[in-house]
């Protein structure tokens, strides 16, 4: 008897379509958006989303979060039923030649939401570059992090030291704190890993930026310039002489801990490491920031900063409406919704002056200000790309280059060899040569 009931029960829905969605639903448009759902969840995107609805009456915004999103999105990829748009790992580079993605630059000329120019114009310097092929923008990042070295102002104002400018004063600054019977850096040897972005920081600070993008399109032979050995030396110097004894054995946190507790005076790192050791930092603590100090007589660019957008978003160019997803972005990734990011999410926009006004910490107040004196943000897709190279080649070496095992030449040589068996190997996807980014803008 409770079969038939239930059946007559649902009759009337499925005569209008067997449609759970409410009536005032059913003839609005709806765009799907795929979302990661890590460390940051997907509460502030579904935020948005209602917020978005709420200025277009006619569409709804199906925004889900998964862990395991990459997994949900490759079959229907393959079938060509992907969502309108989807924040994930999925290969950007194959996704792009397959022709499978919608360029965004449309929306990004069109006038911003809740700002004047165009929504281009209000995205940090930068930014798009490691979304660009052929002159067009394929990701939208909702994220900023940066590279940078971390102190406690504290600690500085007790000693009178002083933020360097250059590298030369930076290496000064160590011999000082050195002196103070400090250990002028914290490191987390056990993953030498972690000085890959400041040697690429140094090594921009040498070249122009015709050599940096020369070997991040893996072009032969760019691991053998002497520009790139000569960041390895320093590197070297640096840490063969200024890293806390004991650091190449330390975890992250270990060696963080080290830093909060002030047996270290510095440490690089992104800016995750105020959220990652918020149970740790002791009170009283100022934390505060700088880039990579130029290096005097180099030709890099002396502004830019290791930094980019993370939290990348794209449109399916086969969804049902590419368009209106690019339009959500826009709205997603606006200054009035970055307001809401920044204060919720604790963590930054790529949004030009999104974090204006605010109350912010030391440490992100900090890096706002060296973000905001950046004229160009680089950073490094070569690890995202050949993922066996940086795993079983660059961390090795660089943590024998750190630990003075091997001379920077030989480090460069090691690197180049393993990009060359890379080079290769037919079975190994590797992106068209893009050159200078922001050429193309």
């Amino acid at each position: 008897m409770r079969r038939p009931a239930l059946l007559l029960l649902l009759l009337p829905l499925c005569l209008a379509g067997c449609h759970l969605q409410p009536p005032g639903e059913r003839h609005k448009t709806e765009i799907e958006v795929a979302v990661f759902e890590g460390g940051y969840g997907i509460s502030w995107h579904k935020s948005i989303a209602r917020a978005y609805e709420r200025l277009h009456p006619g569409i709804h915004v199906n925004l889900w979060g998964d862990p395991r999103v990459d997994e949900k999105l490759k079959p229907r990829i393959l079938r060509s039923d992907p969502p309108d748009a989807a924040n994930s790992s999925l290969p950007f580079w194959k996704l792009i030649v397959a022709n499978k993605l919608y360029p965004l630059d449309a929306a990004l000329d069109s006038p911003a939401y809740g700002a004047k120019g165009t929504w281009r114009s209000t995205l940090v310097p930068g930014v798009l570059a490691d979304s660009q092929y052929e002159g067009k923008t394929y990701a939208i990042p909702s994220n900023l992090s940066a590279w940078v070295c971390w102190y406690d102002q504290r600690m500085f104002d007790a000693h009178g030291w002083s933020v360097p400018q250059t590298w030369g004063q930076f290496m000064r600054l160590c011999a000082q704190i050195k002196a103070a019977h400090i250990a002028p850096l914290a490191f987390q040897g056990k993953y030498p890993y972690y000085a890959w972005a400041t040697l690429l920081s140094l090594y921009q600070r040498i070249v122009p930026w015709r050599n940096y993008y020369a070997m991040q399109d893996a072009q032969p032979g760019a691991f053998l310039d002497p520009g790139f050995v000569r960041a390895a030396t320093m590197m070297q110097q640096m840490a063969l002489n200024y890293y806390e004894p004991g650091a190449l054995a330390m975890t992250h946190t270990e060696s963080q801990m080290e830093w909060c507790n002030g047996r270290a005076a510095m440490v690089f790192c992104g800016l995750w490491l105020e959220n990652e050791m918020k149970n740790a930092i002791p009170k009283g603590f100022r934390m505060a920031c700088f880039k990579v100090p130029p290096v005097t007589g180099g030709l890099g660019d002396p502004n830019a900063v290791y930094a980019g957008g993370g939290e990348d978003f794209v449109v399916f160019r086969e969804a049902k409406h590419p368009r209106l997803a690019a339009d959500f972005l826009k709205f997603m990734v606006s200054r009035q919704s970055s307001k809401s990011y920044i204060t919720q999410l604790d963590t930054l926009s790529p949004v030009i002056g999104a974090a204006d006004g605010l109350k912010l910490s030391s440490a992100l107040s900090s890096a706002v200000t060296v973000l905001g004196h950046a004229d160009h943000l680089f950073s490094d897709r070569l690890s995202g790309l050949y993922l066996d190279w940086n795993r079983n080649v660059v961390s090795d070496a660089l943590g024998d280059l750190v630990s003075g095992h091997v001379t920077p030449l030989r480090f460069a040589q090691r690197l180049e060899a393993g990009m060359q068996a890379v080079r290769a190997n037919p079975d190994i996807y590797k992106p068209p040569a893009r050159g200078v980014p922001w050429q193309h803008k």
